[in-house]
C-alpha cells in the first residue's frame, strides 16, 4: 500500500532521527521518475527532514527558510499527504509553532500519523527505538552531510 522508500523515510524519521537518511531515501524515490511524473509530495517530505537536519546542527536561518516553504507547500499537497496517512492540519499547526520557538533547543517532532496500520508497520520495524530520542551528540548523525564528503579522503589518507 505504501511505497518502501516511505515506510523507510518513516523508520529513519521516527526511529533514527536521522534526517539526512531521509532525505537520501525519498530523494532516491523521487529521482527513479522522469522528471515530468515525478511526485511533489516527496519534496514536501526530503524539506521537511531536512529543516529538522538544519534546526538540530543549530543553522536556525536554513531551517526557518524551509519550514517558511512548508507552510507554502503542504496546503497545495494536502491530499496527497493525506492520503499518505498524514494529518495535514496537525502538521501545518505544528510547523507553524515549531518556527515561531526556532530560538529554543532542538526537541525531535514526530510525524502526525492517522493510519492505524501504518503505524504498526513502523512500530514492528523500529521495536523500541520507535519515537526514539534525537541523538544529539552523535557527529554521525548530526553532521553526516559533511562526514559522507570527508570519508572518502578519509580512506584515501590511511
Amino acid at each position: 500500500m505504501y511505497a518502501q522508500a516511505y515506510l523507510d523515510y518513516l523508520y529513519f524519521f521516527h526511529a533514527e532521527r536521522d534526517y539526512f537518511e531521509c532525505h537520501e531515501v525519498l530523494e532516491t524515490e523521487w529521482k527513479k521518475r522522469a522528471a515530468d511524473h515525478r511526485h511533489s509530495y516527496w519534496v514536501t517530505l526530503i524539506q521537511l527532514a531536512v529543516a529538522l537536519y538544519h534546526e538540530r546542527r543549530g543553522n536556525k536561518k536554513g531551517a526557518h527558510i524551509l519550514l517558511n516553504r512548508l507552510l507554502k507547500r503542504i496546503p497545495l499537497e494536502h491530499v496527497q499527504l493525506e492520503h499518505l496517512g498524514i494529518n495535514t492540519s496537525k502538521l501545518l499547526i505544528d510547523l507553524h509553532i515549531r518556527l515561531k520557538n526556532l530560538d529554543e533547543p532542538f526537541s525531535d517532532y514526530d510525524l502526525p500519523l492517522t493510519d492505524s496500520h501504518l503505524i504498526k508497520l513502523c512500530q514492528v520495524r523500529a521495536g523500541d527505538r520507535w519515537k526514539s530520542q534525537s541523538p544529539l551528540k552523535n557527529p554521525n548523525i548530526i553532521h553526516k552531510h559533511i562526514l559522507r564528503h570527508q570519508k572518502p579522503k578519509i580512506e584515501e589518507e590511511e
